[in-house]
């Protein structure tokens, strides 16, 4: 029943207001567990809910506003296309650009063209159309028809024409690089006021090849401030076989030509183009104009960059013939082939692009936020389909011989393919009394430690023989404890049967980038920033039930992550699919991989198992080791355990998802930037941080924020109510990355700070009455000065 207001009792109508915005609050409540329950029967994703301002209003998700708009646009009279360029694999900038005219289309009840523009038969290759359409499926495009530029080829040529018989275009052969010269200086060429006549009859020569290296320019401009208008080319010599029409013609039509021809006849409404074609914009609308045809209205959409990426296929052709790749389907390329075979759903691309909407803001966005979005969508809070599995691996895996009361034989239990998905089934997993565990974990255990093996149960590590230098442990026995505690222990641990029938051979291969840049120069050297060690494999045992594992089955390896079966022949082989995080798993081949190149470890203590003591020598012991570690305690967490660095913020952009955040590249000296959430988007526009000096916290615990992965914070001056925020002032003469210190505390910080200790140490970050940075009464200090802020006596946070 919905809630009631009692009418008949008095009450002021500021009382009666407060009643209806609490019963409205109830019902909107209802409503959402309503349709949570129902996208649940239905196997749909439950909808996210609504946020909430402080005074209770609903405030719509940023996430859920509309940011695909077409401008000019009648419903039912929408006519898009997609014009892909048949010389290289689909990437996931033309994903963008086709799903963003697919998704129009379908929003605006029209249709899209499907047209392969194939201009240069230089470039052209059957096998990269037939590439093409492949992925144009995959992608889910659904389009009115396929098309040709070169279906048009013969009424451009009659076009063409007609523009040098009315005085619009003209023949030149000019060298091309003086020709580009000219163009570049605003210089007439010595071809432009020829007559009609001669460029008729050179136009002639062209079309049958014998004038090679003379082109048709339109006659727009000398000397125009947009170069693009200054008498671009339109027509070409070029002889080469096409794929579709064979040795008929010798002349070609530019792309900018041919464009706006095609958008015109073929009844195009609106050509979205990425936004580094505005300058070609008026040349486009030029051209309509001079042949009196139909204006298609354009508009913009900023071109998708990734970090650590490049999309030319210049470069990614390179990748492919120095054997950098395997093919343009590896996983590490951006191709829709090797991203969907790194195990990227369709389903996550399209939130991805839905994410950016229209925007003409050219910026890179991180691969970091696509594998985020990826990882709800393959393994979401309900419905999961991601079976979970326990891979051991084969070489650095540790055999352990288990005593002890309880200690079964050989025998097959079974268990849960997903412990919050039963209609998954089960599986049979193999106990016995001896199992293999991870050198990953042994390295990080001491003896006589007490650990929990998953879905069983407390053990007790015994004596482990280990290597001298402490980085290699070769076996170890144990006792079962399962009376034991398991939230007591600190290490929960995968582990496998040492049974043969838990030896399932199982590659698993894990990518990096290839390039090493954020940003790369498109006008760089690519060979300076070329990664060469960019796949990492780890050959392991796997339980039985990985026996079950197909090809294309995304698949969870227990503490591993999330994978995606590449093959099973010869034997399984399994590409980890990334998560989005900035630290890499535990068990990750790289982690094991800096660790052995790392400097040895001190060999672990042995500590005794004193199950076997009296209560007398227990209490003795605890009481022993409490005075001991009272001697040695610290006085706690202090500023120098703070690492508080300066940085300067050298990219910033709005949240995807969230109003009142920026997303922040920070420059701290390191190889690359360091990417920062914070909330200062109510307080700052972007353009009054970017490029400013900050002070950051570096070695908080890295926090997701939205979906966004944050590395750090950047230290602000509040008052109270944060009615005012400040971002404190670093000296400009300070050195990015210089540690900022506590003169009266001179330790090292620690590697990341505990989270329990972080709000105590938060506490005493002040401003003084000078407006001067501190931790208790220790000023920020560095090289070129103190911290300030414009706020005195104020919080920093």
């Amino acid at each position: 029943m919905p809630p009631t207001i009692d009418i008949t009792a008095r009450a002021t109508p500021e009382k009666l207001e407060d009643e209806l915005r609490s019963n409205i609050a109830s019902l909107e409540t209802q409503l959402a567990a309503h349709k949570r329950r129902l996208a649940e029967l239905e196997g749909k994703p439950a909808p996210e809910p609504a946020k909430t301002s402080k005074k209770g209003e609903k405030k719509e998700n940023k996430a859920d506003e509309d940011k695909f708009v077409l401008e000019k646009a009648e419903m039912g009279n929408v006519v898009t296309r997609f014009p892909p360029e048949a010389s290289g694999f689909m990437h996931i900038g033309h994903a963008k650009a086709a799903l963003t005219n697919h998704l129009l289309a379908e929003k605006y009840k029209g249709r899209m063209i499907f047209r392969f523009d194939d201009t240069n038969p230089k470039k052209e290759d059957a096998a990269y159309e037939k590439a093409i359409e492949e992925d144009s499926k995959t992608l889910g495009l659904k389009y009115d028809r396929v098309t040709y530029t070169s279906d048009r080829f013969e009424e451009m040529l009659v076009l063409c024409e007609k523009m040098i018989k009315i005085g619009k275009a003209y023949c030149d052969d000019t060298e091309t690089d003086l020709m580009r010269e000219q163009r570049g200086e605003g210089i007439e060429s010595k071809c432009r006021n020829q007559t009609i006549e001669q460029n008729l009859k050179m136009w002639e020569a062209m079309k049958t090849g014998a004038a090679q290296g003379t082109v048709v320019r339109a006659k727009i401009s000398v000397d125009d401030d947009n170069k693009c208008l200054r008498d671009p080319v339109m027509y070409r010599v070029v002889i080469q076989h096409h794929v579709k029409c064979g040795d008929k013609y010798k002349v070609f039509p530019t792309y900018d030509f041919a464009c706006p021809i095609m958008d015109s006849l073929d009844g195009v409404t609106h050509a979205l183009r990425t936004s580094e074609y505005n300058d070609r914009n008026p040349q486009y609308y030029w051209i309509c104009e001079a042949l009196g045809l139909r204006k298609p209205h354009i508009q913009d959409f900023s071109r998708l960059n990734m970090e650590f990426t490049v999309m030319s296929k210049r470069k990614l052709t390179k990748f492919v013939d120095d054997g950098l790749v395997t093919g343009w389907d590896d996983p590490r390329m951006p191709t829709v082939k090797g991203l969907l075979r790194r195990g990227l759903k369709l389903s996550a691309i399209e939130k991805f692009i839905r994410s950016q909407g229209m925007s003409k803001a050219n910026n890179f966005q991180e691969w970091a936020q696509l594998w985020h979005i990826n990882g709800r969508e393959i393994d979401p809070e309900v419905g999961s389909q991601c079976r979970r599995y326990t891979c051991i691996a084969k070489d650095a895996s540790v055999p352990v011989t288990l005593s002890g009361e309880g200690l079964p034989g050989v025998e097959q239990r079974k268990k849960l393919l997903h412990k919050k998905n039963p209609e998954l089934g089960d599986k049979m997993f193999t106990y016995g009394p001896k199992v293999l565990l991870e050198e990953e974990d042994m390295v990080l255990i001491s003896d006589g430690e007490e650990v929990t093996l998953m879905d069983w149960g407390n053990v007790i590590i015994g004596k482990a023989d280990r290597s001298a230098d402490g980085k290699h442990v070769k076996s170890a026995d144990a006792k079962l404890h399962l009376d034991g505690n398991f939230k007591k222990t600190k290490q929960k641990l995968t582990w496998i049967a040492d049974t043969d029938n838990n030896k399932v051979p199982i590659e698993l291969r894990e990518f990096e980038h290839i390039i090493t840049a954020t940003k790369p120069d498109p006008e760089g050297n690519i060979e300076d920033v070329i990664n060469r060690n960019t796949l990492a494999t780890t050959m392991c045992y796997g339980e039985e039930a990985c026996k079950d594992i197909k090809k294309g089955d995304i698949i969870q390896f227990e503490r591993r992550g999330f994978f995606i079966c590449d093959a099973v022949e010869p034997h399984h082989i399994m590409i980890y699919i990334p998560d989005g995080k900035a630290k890499k798993p535990h068990l990750s081949a790289w982690v094991r991989e800096a660790r052995l190149n790392a400097a040895p470890v001190a060999k672990q203590a042995s500590q005794p198992d004193d199950r076997g003591m009296s209560l007398e020598e227990k209490r003795a012991k605890k009481k022993a080791m409490k005075v001991k570690s009272a001697a040695k305690a610290p006085a706690g967490p202090d500023a120098s355990s703070l690492c508080i660095r300066v940085g300067k913020i050298v990219s910033i952009e709005n949240h995807p998802d969230a109003d009142s955040l920026f997303v922040e590249k920070i420059d701290l000296g390191d190889k690359e930037p360091r990417t920062i959430v914070s909330g200062l988007r109510n307080y700052y526009k972007a353009e009054e941080l970017n490029g400013r000096k900050v002070a950051v916290l570096c070695n908080l615990k890295p926090a997701a924020m939205r979906g966004v992965e944050s590395c750090g914070m950047v230290l602000c001056a509040s008052d109270k109510e944060k009615t005012q925020v400040k971002v404190l002032d670093v000296p400009e003469a300070a050195p990015i990355g210089e540690q900022i210190k506590f003169n009266e505390y001179p330790g090292t910080p620690l590697d990341e700070l505990p989270k329990k200790k972080v709000p105590g140490l938060l506490e005493a970050l002040t401003t003084n009455s000078n407006g001067e940075a501190m931790w208790k009464a220790s000023k920020f200090s560095t090289t070129a000065g103190p911290v300030t802020a414009p706020l005195k006596d104020a919080l920093v946070r």
